[in-house]
């Protein structure tokens, strides 16, 4: 039997089963590693921290800084003069800086009343008789009736008979400018090897004799203490440099006298951060402060101010004050 033969149908999917796709022949998508992603994340960090830094400093020809340096120091100084010029009073200023070597001077062999000035070169012999073995600092002098002065200074309160260490009292003499320390100090060291001690280190002209330590308002001017604002300024120096005595006394030296307690002259206007190193002094119409202004960069540097003949205090302290301000304010962007 000759049978048509049946188109054959496909087959038809069973329910519930997915069709079969056709094969895209696309290759399949790799995940990034670990590793790549963070080197792309730190190249990227790299970047925005180099777009954050700031923009080099443009290179400053020396030849020009040192003019415009130069030109500052000029315009500092000429103030200073004319701020000196218009004061009814005699000043003089020894001002260096320790970092350029530069040197500014008024009078300043002028010879002026060293007033407690003179506690300065004392603090140096003391420290010198220990070094020749004459004291130490643990030596205890007894306080006599008649080391008594009245003054600057509280030990004049004590009761005679009791004992002191040179320390306590060096530290007394140049903190608070006590004239009872000062007073025992002499009288144990002797005015013969405190001059001595002086032209050792280069004071020829500062000098201490009983009759300049009296606090009488008027003395017999032969026989008063004197000293200058360029002595003041190399012995400071020296002291600064560790020419005198020793490294370490050089450094307790300096810190007794950033210890001084003085508010007014040249500690007025001290920038914050600043350190001073000074001594001041007050007697017979003389006022003075002279000391190192340490700055936080080490532009360091002396600034003596010395002034006589003056009207009041309250002027020369002014006075004084404002020297130290101009001062401060060219170091400070030197």
């Amino acid at each position: 039997m000759n049978q048509r033969a049946k188109r054959q149908k496909p087959a038809s999917p069973r329910q519930g089963s997915r069709p079969v796709r056709a094969s895209s022949h696309v290759l399949p998508v790799e995940k990034p590693s670990v590793s790549l992603l963070w080197s792309g994340a730190a190249a990227g960090l790299f970047m925005l921290f180099l777009t954050a830094l700031p923009s080099p400093l443009p290179v400053v020809n020396p030849a020009i800084y040192q003019r415009t340096a130069e030109a500052r120091w000029n315009q500092m100084i000429g103030t200073i003069a004319g701020g000196i010029d218009s004061y009814h009073g005699d000043v003089g200023v020894y001002l260096k800086d320790l970092k350029t070597g530069r040197v500014y001077e008024h009078l300043a062999d002028h010879s002026f009343v060293s007033a407690s000035l003179i506690k300065l070169p004392i603090m140096v012999a003391v420290f010198q008789a220990i070094r020749d073995g004459r004291l130490a600092l643990h030596t205890r002098i007894r306080y006599h009736r008649r080391d008594r002065r009245s003054g600057s200074g509280r030990l004049k309160f004590a009761r005679a008979g009791g004992y002191f260490p040179v320390s306590f009292l060096v530290y007394k003499m140049m903190t608070l400018s006590d004239n009872t320390a000062t007073a025992m100090l002499i009288q144990q060291l002797g005015y013969d090897y405190l001059n001595d001690v002086f032209m050792k280190v280069g004071l020829t002209e500062t000098r201490i004799n009983p009759t300049g330590m009296s606090l009488a308002s008027r003395v017999n001017p032969l026989y008063d203490n004197y000293t200058t604002p360029r002595e003041m300024g190399l012995l400071l120096e020296k002291i600064y440099r560790h020419e005198l005595v020793s490294d370490g006394f050089s450094d307790m030296m300096l810190d007794i006298m950033k210890s001084v307690n003085s508010h007014n002259r040249l500690a007025r206007n001290l920038p914050p951060s600043w350190q001073l190193a000074h001594k001041t002094g007050l007697l017979r119409k003389n006022c003075h402060d002279v000391g190192i202004v340490f700055t936080p960069e080490g532009d360091n540097y002396i600034l003596c101010v010395l002034t006589g003949e003056n009207h009041n205090y309250r002027m020369a302290k002014h006075m004084i004050e404002r020297l130290g301000q101009l001062a401060y304010e060219y170091m400070g962007n030197s």
